[in-house]
């Protein structure tokens, strides 16, 4: 199933790849995301790959929402991760397919077709960019330490934003804010980023991710420090998390001000 995957992401993102850089027509502007013709038509190729392959699996995906049919395997789509920067021309977007088996999250891919970054993992089996086996670092020193901040677009204010990353912004030595947060957690699997704080983000967005960083070695917990156990999807799934490379995963949850 991996190279179906695999497959999916790649002719999605080779039309990605064509169209940017493009003058894009949005179809939507909010005030803090934008509709893209270009997120349909990414869905629609990894759909009828997944569905070629596949015609009994159910799919969840961000534009169409739920595509029933059997419910043992259920795959979850985010087709462009990071509309907006995509959308002004910065190369940090992504394609973004996870796959749940009974309600449990098995596999993951998050493709970056400018980059020609390929991440993959499946359960058990290690996570890869492009062949090579990923591990997260060993960085103990906290003002060395570099991370990221994940949330939800609808879920949180920039005024809770701004305090809830203030502690990250001075105690260590930096905290990114990259809007595309499936790259981020596999930035995070190839020992690049120390550390994730997330604050009540979809699901959506991160499962890929979540499978990835977690096979290379990350610890991912809630805010109060208990290990992340996936839940069966629901859309409306907004879970608070941190994930590091474990030796600061203590000290960065401690600096949380919930």
């Amino acid at each position: 199933m991996i190279e179906i995957a695999k497959e999916a992401a790649s002719v999605a993102g080779a039309f990605l790849k064509e169209r940017f850089l493009e003058q894009l027509v949005p179809d939507e502007e909010l005030h803090n995301d934008v509709k893209l013709p270009e997120d349909k038509g990414s869905e629609q190729r990894i759909i009828e790959v997944l569905h070629r392959h596949f015609p009994t699996h159910t799919i969840f995906s961000e534009e169409v929402g739920m595509v029933s049919r059997e419910e043992e395997y259920l795959w979850i789509i985010d087709p462009l991760d990071g509309t907006n920067n995509y959308f002004i021309g910065y190369p940090y977007f992504s394609i973004s397919i996870a796959l749940q088996h009974k309600g449990e999250l098995v596999l993951g891919v998050v493709y970056n077709p400018v980059a020609g970054q390929m991440f993959w993992a499946e359960k058990g089996k290690g996570a890869y960019l492009n062949g090579k086996r990923l591990n997260v670092n060993h960085r103990q020193d906290l003002t060395r330490a570099v991370g990221t901040y994940i949330r939800g677009r609808d879920t949180v204010t920039k005024e809770e934003e701004m305090a809830f990353t203030e502690p990250f912004v001075f105690q260590t030595k930096r905290l990114m804010r990259n809007i595309a947060p499936a790259l981020d957690w596999c930035l995070l699997a190839n020992g690049w980023l120390d550390y994730i704080v997330m604050q009540r983000s979809n699901i959506m967005d991160v499962a890929a991710g979540i499978v990835i960083a977690k096979e290379a070695g990350a610890t991912i917990t809630d805010w109060s420090g208990k290990p992340y156990q996936h839940e069966p999807f629901q859309q409306d799934h907004t879970p608070s998390l941190v994930a590091s490379n474990g030796p600061l995963h203590e000290t960065i949850r401690s600096m949380i001000r919930q």
